[in-house]
């Protein structure tokens, strides 16, 4: 982590403790605006970092849970601020390409799904932003989503990989089914996995197929190497 990154993660946290909306808001504004921080670096290392933290130093106290829930939607607050960043950034990549290789082939298209009774989504769409940066076709389908619909989505928008976010260690089951019937349905589509729900045990994902773990900018990147 650089210094500039540092320093705003401990403003930004201080401000997130005190639930202060407009001093996060604007701290992130204007690092972003001014290009001391870029977006992975702050989606990990500010954001998540403060919101989990803050999480973790608080768990068990009466007013845990509404605090966690009121930094939450401030930090979906700031994402979604940060969203016209995301697509300069993705615009000057694609306006730095050579002409012809802007004209070779359609992105590849992503789709990214919580399975139903999986409310924490804030990973899952810090991820959206994340393959967007890379260079896909992004559809964020946001929590909580029936199965049956996630099958209509996948079907409708006919994406090259399913990023499915688990980030509760119960809702594993579901999401073991949901890609199973995916795999079913869709043979073509590669399976993907993000969220705190894989990362457990050894061994723990293998039991789940053939499924792609990615945790980072660099994960995504890589898939597209793979299949350039």
């Amino acid at each position: 982590m650089t210094d500039l990154t540092e320093d705003l993660y401990v403003q930004y946290s201080t401000a997130l403790a005190r639930m202060d909306k407009p001093v996060c808001v604007q701290l992130v504004l204007a690092a972003v605006s001014g290009g001391s921080i870029g977006l992975e670096d702050l989606y990990q290392g500010v954001l998540a970092k403060a919101l989990n933290e803050l999480s973790e130093s608080e768990l068990g106290q009466p007013d845990a849970i509404w605090r966690e829930h009121v930094r939450s939607e401030i930090t979906r607050t700031v994402i979604e601020c940060c969203y016209p960043a995301v697509v300069a950034a993705v615009n000057a990549r694609e306006q730095g390409k050579p002409a012809e290789d802007r004209m070779v082939g359609a992105k590849k298209r992503v789709m990214i799904v919580l399975p139903s009774e999986e409310f924490h989504e804030l990973g899952a769409r810090m991820g959206a932003d994340f393959f967007q940066l890379a260079g896909f076709e992004t559809l964020f389908v946001g929590a909580n989503t029936p199965t049956e619909s996630i099958l209509n989505g996948v079907g409708y928008f006919q994406p090259d990989y399913v990023d499915l976010h688990v980030v509760n260690y119960y809702n594993l089951f579901k999401a073991k089914d949901l890609l199973g019937q995916i795999r079913r349905q869709y043979p073509k589509v590669r399976l993907l996995a993000s969220g705190g729900a894989f990362s457990g045990e050894t061994g723990q994902l293998e039991r789940f197929g053939p499924v792609c773990l990615v945790r980072s900018l660099a994960d995504i990147e890589a898939l597209l190497e793979k299949t350039s």
